[in-house]
């Protein structure tokens, strides 16, 4: 009978450690890594900065996406995965792990993957350099950075990667996003009218260095 006792106790110390250490929302499998590097090629002209102390990971990247706007599909490689120059990292901020993922070396649309209080975010990342572009509603302020609400989003990491370290980890994420409003422009000083209403689907496999700063 203690035997028995002491089994049941232990599976439940181990039971309760695992809910503990999972995070809702996110899959962790170290063998992602061999099938997300099968959608990479490296572009040597930026192999510097990917083995460099600032932690970017610059590479072709091979992924799908539908790109809508007005509720039109514009542009669709459904099937088809396009290979485009790619950007990826993470950071840590205080206790809130940010992957950060985007199309192009300035700007550009992607993915956000925020871990905090053990559970995983999935946002479609849109960011722009020059001069704020985006907006979360019709009326709302135009901003440089927007982090839009998804759905219907998978999310999957090699690794939570220990603070500090600098590790490469690999991933890959899918989603479909909100809607969010794009400005087209100004002309003296004013906001060009109508902003353009848009969202996106993606899928997406990627690998992420540390971002020192």
């Amino acid at each position: 009978m203690k035997y028995l006792i002491g089994l049941i106790l232990i599976n439940l110390t181990l039971s309760s450690c695992g809910q503990s250490n999972s995070i809702n929302g996110l899959t962790i499998d170290p063998e992602i890594k061999i099938e997300a590097e099968k959608h990479f090629k490296s572009e040597s002209e930026y192999e510097k900065i990917n083995t460099s102390h600032i932690g970017f990971q610059i590479f072709e990247n091979s992924l799908e996406f539908d790109f809508y706007e007005n509720d039109s599909l514009i542009v669709s490689t459904h099937g088809k995965p396009k290979a485009i120059l790619f950007k990826s990292f993470y950071l840590w901020k205080g206790d809130t792990l940010i992957i950060d993922g985007a199309i192009g070396l300035f700007g550009g649309g992607g993915f956000s993957i925020q871990v905090v209080d053990g559970k995983a975010t999935v946002y479609h990342l849109l960011s722009s350099d020059d001069f704020p572009t985006y907006a979360y509603g019709e009326t709302t302020e135009i901003i440089f950075r927007l982090d839009v609400p998804c759905h219907h989003t998978k999310a999957i990491v090699s690794e939570i990667p220990t603070k500090g370290t600098g590790k490469v980890i690999y991933g890959y994420v899918e989603f479909e996003s909100e809607y969010y409003y794009s400005t087209n422009g100004a002309v003296g000083g004013k906001e060009v009218e109508p902003r353009t209403k848009a969202r996106s689907n993606m899928k997406i496999y990627f690998k992420s260095g540390e971002l020192k700063i």
